[in-house]
């Protein structure tokens, strides 16, 4: 199939589009979310998982981390590895996070 590469190239069409989001003060909260994940090798930002706004972006600099939503499974996994949150309570938030 042709399917492969369809998807290939909706992959391609969206990483494109997703670097080039330009994130300022005016952008609505959450924005940075649309930018291209650097993958789970890079850190997280956690001036945006903290704050729901990355202060670096927003003021017309870079930034190399990742902006995920609080609720991320990668996140809830570093809030366990440094003892912010308990597994029972992990579980509980990806149940809410993959219910709505």
């Amino acid at each position: 199939g042709g399917g492969g590469a369809a998807a290939a190239a909706a992959a391609a069409a969206a990483a494109a589009a997703a670097t080039s989001v330009q994130i300022t003060l005016a952008s609505p909260p959450g924005a940075e979310e649309l930018l291209l994940d650097p993958g789970a090798g890079a850190s997280l930002c956690f001036d945006y998982i903290n704050n729901g706004s990355c202060t670096r972006l927003r003021t017309g600099g870079a930034c190399k981390y990742r902006h995920l939503s609080r609720t991320h499974p990668d996140v809830i996994a570093d809030r366990i590895r440094q003892g912010k949150l308990n597994p029972a309570a992990a579980a509980q938030l990806l149940a809410q996070a993959q219910a709505g």
